[in-house]
């Protein structure tokens, strides 16, 4: 009894990191924010406007900050030399370090997947902030450089998680169940 006992304790710690992960993986982060660099006049920055607004309608976790460029041009120029930006096209929509110029359905999907991402992860590095704060920015691009990132998804990597947790409790049962038979 003593030995079952101690098998199932080491199942349990082996699996729970991966339960409490599991577990934790939609759990509320930090809201993400998202900074709109428009102009008066854009047709494309009017329809990235309400695009966003309808997007993220239902959405608490996301809030977007409006910033009007000719209102503003100390900050675009700082944040477009941070980000290495040499492009004039607008609007200038900002997540984390990914920059989006322009809008188009490209812009909207890779957008929503840049969202989608930010939302599966609990810190991230808000460049326009620290700009704003006149915070160093060195470090914030190497923190973000994985967020984002369109090979691997966060929905297939929660699928990992939930499988290797179906496993370690299969094997659990099977493991208990072998021992109560000899």
């Amino acid at each position: 009894m003593k030995k079952i006992l101690f098998m199932i304790f080491l199942l349990v710690i082996i699996c729970f990191p991966n339960i409490v992960k599991a577990i934790t993986t939609n759990s509320s982060y930090n809201n993400i924010k998202i900074y709109f660099f428009y102009q008066d006049n854009c047709k494309e920055c009017d329809t990235g406007k309400q695009w966003l607004e309808e997007e993220l309608k239902d959405n608490d976790r996301v809030r977007v900050e409006y910033i009007k460029i000719d209102d503003n041009k100390e900050l675009t120029k700082k944040t477009k030399d941070v980000l290495k930006i040499e492009r004039e096209n607008i609007p200038l929509i900002i997540i984390g370090t990914n920059y989006f110029l322009g809008f188009n359905n490209k812009i909207k999907d890779n957008l929503t997947n840049a969202i989608k991402s930010y939302e599966n992860v609990e810190i991230y590095c808000d460049v326009v902030s620290k700009i704003q704060n006149n915070e160093d920015t060195k470090d914030c691009i190497i923190q973000n450089k994985d967020i984002y990132v369109q090979s691997i998804g966060f929905s297939t990597i929660k699928k990992i998680i939930l499988i290797s947790v179906g496993i370690c409790l299969v094997v659990s049962v099977v493991f208990i169940i072998k021992q109560k038979n000899h």
